[in-house]
């Protein structure tokens, strides 16, 4: 079986940082995407933003690490948004209600 593609990269901005996300979120990967976001805290931005625009396959593990962050966000009054989503997390977050709640709009 061929290893999932899953990339994350992080840069500073004025506000806070964002994490661009690439590839499949899966099991496999989960752990790897939970963890840009969760070392982002270490920084202590005042806002993290993931853009998924190149994420492909998205699935309910993403979404449940999703969930995980955006209370670990609450809780540091840190800001989670999704930039740029892709049509398949689009259509995810959609399904699960959270999409007004994280996308967003320029």
């Amino acid at each position: 079986m061929e290893k999932s593609n899953f990339n994350i990269t992080g840069r500073s901005v004025e506000q806070g940082i964002i994490l661009e996300a690439e590839g499949y979120i899966i099991y496999d990967t989960a752990g790897q995407f939970e963890k840009a976001i969760t070392d982002s805290f270490q920084d202590d931005p005042k806002s993290i933003t993931i853009d998924m625009e190149k994420v492909v396959v998205f699935t309910s593990v993403g979404i449940r690490v999703i969930l995980k962050v955006y209370k670990a966000a609450k809780e540091r009054n840190v800001e989670l948004y999704i930039e740029n989503p892709s049509d398949i997390v689009k259509d995810v977050l959609k399904l699960s209600s959270l999409d007004e709640m994280l996308i967003k709009e320029d």
